[in-house]
């Protein structure tokens, strides 16, 4: 579903996402190997060294590409989400809608910004793996744990 969607295979990548809904009811596994990806692709393009005005200036200039739907990449919500990605300081909290929607389409313009080819694509995917599956790992024995009380 991950690689179809950064493929720009809509349709594929709906047809999937609903396949793994129905058979898991969870789609967190995708939602963290999104974020991992994006994480290790922000890093490629600005570590190890950036600065904010960098950060600011890329969100700006993808939103700019983006006139036409600017409700994929809130600016505040893009550049907190970059800065975090590269180990920056963020205090403010966003909306989940609204931090999905940025980490994809960020990472969506850094495959571009990076030249990831297929090929490409599925080494960064490969690599975030790893990633993705230990946060999962690590959100389940809380979430199994929980009783609901304090």
């Amino acid at each position: 579903m991950v690689r179809a969607t950064l493929r720009g295979e809509d349709e594929e990548a709906q047809r999937l996402f609903q396949e793994q809904l129905t058979a898991t009811g969870d789609a967190s596994g995708m939602a963290l190997l999104i974020h991992a990806a994006f994480v290790i692709a922000a890093r490629r393009k600005f570590a190890p060294r950036y600065n904010r005005g960098e950060v600011i200036r890329y969100v700006a200039q993808l939103r700019a590409l983006l006139y036409e739907k600017p409700w994929l990449l809130d600016p505040l919500t893009g550049d907190d989400e970059l800065l975090a990605a590269l180990g920056g300081e963020v205090t403010a909290t966003h909306e989940v809608g609204a931090v999905a929607l940025a980490r994809l389409s960020l990472l969506h313009a850094l495959i571009a910004s990076l030249n990831l080819d297929d090929q490409g694509i599925q080494e960064l995917l490969d690599e975030a793996r790893p990633a993705a599956d230990q946060m999962l790992q690590d959100m389940r024995p809380a979430a199994e744990g929980w009783t609901g009380t304090r």
